[in-house]
């Protein structure tokens, strides 16, 4: 080892020890700004480079100088993008707080006089877009106007607003051809020039289907698409045929590719599916309470293809303290469209209330569809079932057979089917009989249920429901003694009357039992209001009965609950008092399920 070597040595330990006692004091900083606030503050704190090094860990007092420094010119050029041409910083000071052999502690204050903003004078937009029926209404309500104060980001914004709605809309070649902001400072004026060329439009061209794993029948897969080759392509029509695919039951996974340019050089652009088949089988358990039912359970098996036409079976048992059933269906897609399909049903049902017993067997058919009212999706199903009951209800005993055209209109509208704040639902069932026609009795029964909830204030709802049914039995030269349970009204329980027991209200015999009556009238209006994320409370109001004629009174129930938005629902959970009846008893209602 030379001893030069052994000098170097020493010289840069000491040079090292040198340099850690430069930085070994921290100078700190703190930044006022007055006179501006909101975005112009957070856009100026961005610019300051003051603000941008203030936890720097070599920040020294000379650093600390030449940035305060060059602060008021970048305070300035911040405010530009929002309209202020002309800010004046009036205050900028520095000024040293604390200074010790440890720590220096300086204070950087700026005082803003914001002054008027540059207006603009001129808005000049062109370019072929401008013709397009898609671009219209922006340029209509075009965010940029005449008398506005000139705003970078606003203008920034307006612009990608028009290139995601060429996106949105197969313009994949659109472009501006000009964008300009000219500033004239003595003047203290704004002028903006826009050309948006949108070119062609592309066009769906051909849809390949690559299915993996099994094969479905094309036609099949046809009846999801939402469009047609030849139609302008949008975004939305993509994600409604991949959204349409997914909810079918079919498929786990769903990939839709699509290219943003034509490899044919036309604006044809082929559409690739790209399909894998959910598991053949899907079982479910359920288990749940109500106070109608008390504890239930069930048991699902569903086989989700039987065929590469898409055939459908599921069978389904439940158990409850009332009432024991096992139902099967067979589903064939019919039409065009996704929500067209047959529906073949077998059943078995066992129930003993309160009021009645009864043992029925069936077997249906039916046709479910969709139609357009009011820009809603209408559902619609029409069929016929044959009905084998054998009941006993008061002194009445029975063996109904009945075959039954029947048709439904269900219609919903709703931010929400789970908690709804605005929405509404509207279910018409419309069944009949003809006595020697497949049946021993005849009757034509319609029933309208009816729930419209609206929010009130912030955390408030208004939910109103009715029930109204009405049975034309003697016209029809049917006998109301021979309609079994089933077929006749009652009302009193979770989903009815409030305060009752399920089933206990309606016309009685002459022995005090109740037999259900021919018509039905049931009302509620109930007010929700949450007192947490997710528990509410309720009071509510019911009124009700079923009746033959008009000497049946209506039976009142008012009470109060809470519901609990839980993770399998919105549990609802009510004591209710039968007003009309003596002592005024309370009962306890539970139930489980949307409120749609």
């Amino acid at each position: 080892m030379t001893r030069q070597f052994i000098i170097n040595v020493f010289l840069s330990l000491f040079l090292l020890g040198i340099c850690q006692n430069l930085y070994a004091s921290q100078n700190k900083v703190q930044i006022q700004i007055e006179g501006i606030k909101g975005e112009l503050l957070d856009n100026v704190l961005a610019y300051l480079s003051l603000e941008q090094q203030k936890n720097h860990p070599r920040l020294s007092a000379t650093r600390i100088k030449r940035l305060h420094k060059q602060a008021p010119e970048e305070i300035k050029k911040a405010l530009e993008p929002f309209g202020y041409y002309r800010a004046d910083i009036t205050t900028a000071e520095l000024i040293p707080l604390s200074s010790n052999d440890d720590e220096a502690v300086w204070q950087a204050k700026y005082v803003i006089k914001l002054g008027e903003p540059l207006k603009i004078t001129k808005v000049l937009i062109g370019g072929s877009a401008k013709d397009e029926k898609v671009f219209q209404k922006q340029f209509d309500d075009f965010p940029i106007k005449v008398g506005d104060t000139i705003n970078h980001p606003n203008y920034e914004k307006a612009k990608r607003v028009l290139r995601n709605i060429a996106e949105e809309y197969g313009y994949f070649d659109a472009k501006f051809t000009k964008h300009e902001i000219r500033i004239d400072e003595q003047a203290y004026a704004a002028e903006i020039s826009l050309d948006f060329e949108s070119n062609r439009r592309y066009i769906f061209g051909p849809v390949t289907f690559n299915q993996e794993e099994y094969s479905f029948n094309e036609s099949l897969l046809q009846r999801f698409l939402t469009f047609k080759s030849g139609d302008y392509y949008t975004v939305s029509k993509i994600l409604n045929f991949k959204n349409a695919l997914s909810n079918s039951d079919y498929f786990e996974k769903v990939d839709v590719d699509i290219a943003h340019s034509s490899p044919t050089g036309d604006s044809h652009l082929p559409v690739n599916v790209t399909l894998k088949p959910r598991k053949q089988d899907k079982y479910a358990a359920g288990i749940g309470y109500g106070t109608d039912t008390g504890p239930r359970g069930s048991l699902e098996w569903k086989r989700r293809y039987i065929n590469r036409y898409g055939h459908q079976f599921s069978a389904k048992t439940e158990l409850s303290e009332i009432r024991r059933s096992a139902t099967a269906r067979y589903f064939i897609p019919m039409g065009l469209r996704p929500d067209s399909f047959l529906t073949i049903t077998a059943g078995y049902k066992d129930e003993r209330t309160d009021t009645s017993e009864s043992e029925v067997f069936l077997l249906g058919i039916s046709k479910n569809n969709t139609r357009r009212f009011f820009d809603k999706p209408l559902s619609e199903v029409i069929g016929i079932e044959y009905r084998d009951e054998k009941y006993a209800i008061g002194s009445d005993t029975g063996h109904a057979r009945l075959l039954m055209p029947n048709i439904n209109w269900s219609y919903v509208d709703a931010d929400n089917r789970i908690y709804t704040l605005n929405g509404y639902k509207i279910q018409l069932d419309v069944r009949g009989a003809l006595n020697n026609v497949g049946s021993n009795t005849s009757f034509l029964q319609t029933r309208l249920n009816t729930i419209f909830i609206h929010q009130l204030l912030k955390d408030g709802r208004i939910i109103a429901r009715g029930d109204v049914g009405y049975s034309a039995i003697s016209l029809l030269s049917g006998d109301f003694h021979d309609l079994p349970p089933s077929i006749r009204f009652f009302a009193g329980g979770d989903r009815s009357v409030r305060g009752y027991d399920y089933q206990t209200l309606g016309p009685k015999n002459l022995e005090g039992q109740v037999i259900g009556g021919k018509n039905l009238l049931v009302g509620s209006i109930e007010y929700d209001h949450k007192i947490l994320e997710k528990w509410s409370l309720a009071i509510f109001y019911d009124v009700g009965n079923a009746f033959n004629g008009l000497s049946e009174p209506l039976k009142q129930g008012a009470g109060v609950g809470v519901r609990w938005h839980s993770p399998v629902g919105l549990i609802r959970v009510d004591v209710a008092t039968a007003l009309n009846e003596e002592g005024k008893p309370w009962r306890l209602h539970i139930t489980i399920g949307p409120d749609l």
